[in-house]
């Protein structure tokens, strides 16, 4: 009977060893997989059969007997648990865009055949219906899309921003996706008027502007010297027709910098009616185009008189034309933004970050993808930086895996020194058996 329970206690360590070396091998086998996560298998004695149960002391002072242990004899080893270890991996830079690696905790959302998974992976790519997909499976990418009114057209904030529709779904910027034209709204000048400018010279200055649908107009500026001192009449065109400014004459303070008024502005149904066209939205806040001569908080650097040349120009305008998508960007918190030919950027989208109460308790599906698990707990969906402030997302990245090659190793040469001992006791159990038969001869 001894010695057979020797041969099974060996034979229990070598199943148990060999399960962690398949640990081990699995590791260094996914030492260069993006985002996986290495694992640790951990012991814990099998059984123990009790010979005898041990005895508290009988005694009083000093005499009598003391206390026995127990005696036991352990019958093996297992696997207690094989331990996923979600630390970060390294991040390593692959300059393509939509390449993304978290810097934090968290996994990436998919949809995959109607399944959410989830994975530190983020190899993404746009498929020919736009949508993100992991790059190995086809994945669709979960996060939120630009919100559209029922015409199809984006909605904007009261800043011009896109607004984004905070349902998850799967992620898709359409191929032909453009930047839609914005009505020109302000304009600035800067530069000098000649202060011995004589009367009736003048200076002009032209800007091309932007009506609603994205056409460009000539806007002009004539700025004439008057008899007063310091006083220069302003005077407006569209494409060579006059226009009424709110605003006729400008003075300047004795040191050349600008007194009144610092902003004139002309009635978008002004421009229409020189253009004999509506071309110009004539609703708030696009009733008007704004003209900013100057800044009340930075006078020099808008128009001044100097004696110095005349250098009175119309500088800036904030109108554009529409754009086609030349690229996309993804930002730290996940924001997907459009590069357009117009020289806007817009926010496309965002990719939704999943976060679990036990990240270690999912259960791995393979492809990079993890599913939840009865102790991972449900997944808290939301974004980097916002609902995350902990997370990051980075872009033109990926987190590569976290398996220690050196530890690895040194666990191998440990499990295989194990092995081999466990080995040698089925080996000596073997000749004690061999020896306890020959007793009969």
């Amino acid at each position: 009977m001894g010695l057979t329970r020797s041969l099974s206690t060996g034979a229990s360590s070598l199943r148990a060893h060999q399960q962690r070396f398949d640990v081990i091998s699995n590791n260094l086998a996914n030492v260069n997989t993006i985002g996986f996560k290495s694992g640790r298998a951990t012991f814990q004695d099998f059984f123990s059969q009790t010979i005898k149960y041990g005895t508290s002391p009988d005694g009083v002072a000093g005499t009598g007997m003391g206390g026995i242990n127990p005696m036991q004899f352990g019958l093996g080893v297992k696997v207690g648990a094989v331990q996923r270890d979600m630390s970060q991996g390294m991040v390593e830079s692959t300059n393509r865009p939509l390449d993304l690696a978290l810097n934090g905790g968290g996994f990436f959302v998919y949809n995959l055949n109607g399944r959410q998974v989830y994975s530190r992976a983020g190899a993404i790519s746009r498929d020919k219906e736009g949508s993100l997909v992991d790059s190995s499976t086809g994945a669709f990418v979960q996060g939120y899309n630009i919100e559209k009114d029922a015409a199809g057209k984006i909605m904007r904030d009261s800043f011009g921003d896109n607004i984004l529709n905070r349902q998850v779904e799967n992620v898709r910027i359409s191929s032909n996706v453009i930047s839609p034209p914005s009505q020109t709204q302000n304009v600035s000048v800067t530069g000098n008027l000649n202060s011995a400018t004589p009367e009736g010279d003048d200076r002009k200055t032209s800007i091309n502007i932007f009506d609603n649908s994205g056409g460009s107009r000539s806007l002009s500026l004539l700025f004439t010297k008057t008899a007063n001192p310091n006083e220069f009449a302003i005077s407006a065109e569209i494409e060579g027709v006059a226009v009424n400014l709110n605003e006729s004459m400008i003075t300047f303070n004795n040191d050349g910098t600008l007194q009144t008024p610092l902003t004139v502005s002309v009635a978008t149904a002004d421009l229409n009616t020189a253009l004999e066209s509506q071309v110009f939205d004539e609703a708030a806040p696009k009733d008007t185009i704004n003209i900013e001569l100057a800044n009340s908080g930075s006078l020099l650097s808008g128009l001044t008189q100097f004696a110095a040349d005349n250098t009175a120009t119309m500088m800036e305008q904030d109108g554009y034309q529409s754009g086609d998508l030349l690229n996309l960007t993804v930002d730290r918190e996940g924001k997907i933004w459009g590069s357009f030919t117009n020289g806007q950027a817009e926010v496309l989208g965002q990719v939704a970050i999943a976060k679990f109460t036990n990240p270690e308790g999912l259960t791995n599906e393979g492809n990079n993808f993890y599913s939840i698990s009865p102790n991972s707990g449900l997944a808290n969906v939301g974004t980097a930086g916002e609902n995350f402030p902990s997370t990051k997302i980075i872009s033109s990245a990926l987190e590569q895996s976290n398996v220690d090659i050196t530890t690895q190793f040194t666990d191998m040469i440990s499990t295989q020194r194990a092995f081999e001992a466990a080995a040698r006791t089925i080996t000596v159990s073997d000749q004690l058996l061999g020896e306890t038969n020959l007793l009969k001869r």
